[in-house]
């Protein structure tokens, strides 16, 4: 293996095989509450019909992928989403506008589009609005911009790590930014309160007792990355359209992954490649809730407890119980990896050695391809995963450069 991967051969992981996953497993009933081919369907059919609605690129990397020995690596970018930066852009707006029609039809009795939403017709009842969420960052600018383009107010909390450059991206779209001095999941029941006194709407990625229609909206939104990216594969010419093997997903309460791993069991079944979740090691409650086999949370830093990671999107301490419905069995594997691997990755692909195309790729965007070029740099990783020449990997670029500063620090300064 190339003497350019030391640093990742060299980085310290934990690989956990799901115990309770199974291949054969179909995706039951019981999960289509969360997500089946038809809540899909349509929110691809509303969010394809957005003004602003553009496929997100697959972008393959053949000299890194021969490097690894490996058939095809391809990045799913989302750095361009909506020009939001993340693919967060596709769950939190969806959520906003489905709230606000809902709202509208139930008060009228008369059926209404987004659209008029938009063109303003009924903004004399979503102006008296608001809408209000917990975040790391990303998730915030999608429900900020659904709240500027639908046409009602939007307040929005951040954990004490949250970057100003962070706040700054939110408040672009017109939304109130608090900032909180704690960490995100207390950040998130701080938002709950706030919410139920001030008689906001909640509109959170990661869900609760009592509260699962919205975050599995938004996981809705988020499949759309997986039905654009299967179109993809199969456009690509005929030795080459051959849907991924494996898939590495990074994960931060799990609602991508979850969203990613029940599209494609749902639609492929056995067929579906292996999913891969990775996390940083100091917040990995989906892995740590594999291990003990029920949702736990993350056991942080082995010296204090603190959960906390420079990959921001990911920081996360609880998983969401909707998300982990999906995952506990959908998921083959959980990786976590520590966080000195991020600087490294992020250069990697952004200066490409192996003159593959470069991308702007985020700190929390770089976890699946560090955890890819761990284990495929290791044979008895390879041999568990059953990574062979014959794999394609499937990654997501799942946010741009969202804190030039620490892009910066990791990548320019280095």
């Amino acid at each position: 293996m190339d003497r350019y991967f030391s640093i990742w051969k060299r980085s310290q992981f934990n690989l956990l095989p799901n115990p309770d996953a199974s291949r054969s497993l179909t995706y039951g009933e019981e999960l289509e509450h969360i997500l089946s081919k038809e809540s899909c369907q349509k929110a691809y059919d509303e969010i394809k019909a957005w003004p602003e609605y553009q496929i997100s690129p697959l972008v393959s990397l053949p000299n890194l992928s021969k490097k690894l020995n490996l058939v095809d690596i391809s990045f799913k970018d989302e750095s361009e989403r909506f020009n939001l930066g993340s693919f967060k852009a596709l769950g939190g707006a969806y959520a906003v506008s489905r709230f606000l029609k809902n709202f509208i039809e139930q008060t009228k009795e008369i059926a209404i589009n987004s659209d008029d939403l938009r063109k303003g017709i009924y903004r004399d009842i979503t102006s008296e609005l608001t809408v209000a969420t917990a975040t790391d960052g990303n998730h915030g600018r999608s429900v900020a911009w659904g709240a500027q383009i639908f046409g009602c107010n939007a307040i929005i909390y951040v954990p004490a790590s949250c970057s100003q450059s962070r706040i700054a991206a939110i408040e672009e779209y017109g939304a109130t930014v608090l900032q909180m001095p704690l960490d995100y999941d207390e950040t998130v029941r701080h938002c709950i309160k706030e919410a139920e006194e001030n008689n906001y709407q909640i509109i959170s990625d990661t869900s609760w007792d009592d509260y699962h229609d919205i975050p599995a909206q938004i996981m809705q939104g988020y499949s759309i990355i997986a039905e654009e990216t299967l179109k993809e594969y199969f456009t690509r010419p005929f030795r080459q359209a051959i849907p991924p093997s494996h898939i590495f997903i990074q994960a931060g309460v799990g609602g991508l992954a979850a969203a990613l791993t029940g599209y494609f069991w749902a639609h492929l079944g056995e067929r579906r490649p292996k999913i891969v979740i990775v996390e940083p090691e100091n917040a990995a409650c989906l892995y740590a809730s594999a291990a003990e086999g029920k949702l736990t949370k993350a056991s942080g830093d082995k010296e204090t407890g603190n959960v906390h990671t420079i990959m921001a999107g990911l920081d996360c301490g609880e998983a969401s119980p909707i998300a982990w419905e999906i995952l506990s069995r959908g998921a083959d594997f959980f990786i976590r990896i520590p966080d000195a691997i991020t600087g490294p990755t992020m250069k990697l692909i952004a200066e490409s050695p192996f003159d593959d195309h470069a991308l702007k790729a985020g700190e929390s965007s770089i976890a699946g391809l560090a955890a890819l070029i761990m284990t495929a740099t290791h044979e008895d990783t390879r041999e568990v995963l059953g990574l062979s020449p014959d794999s394609r990997i499937l990654l997501i670029n799942s946010e741009g450069i969202m804190d030039q500063s620490l892009f910066q620090k990791l990548v320019v300064a280095d």
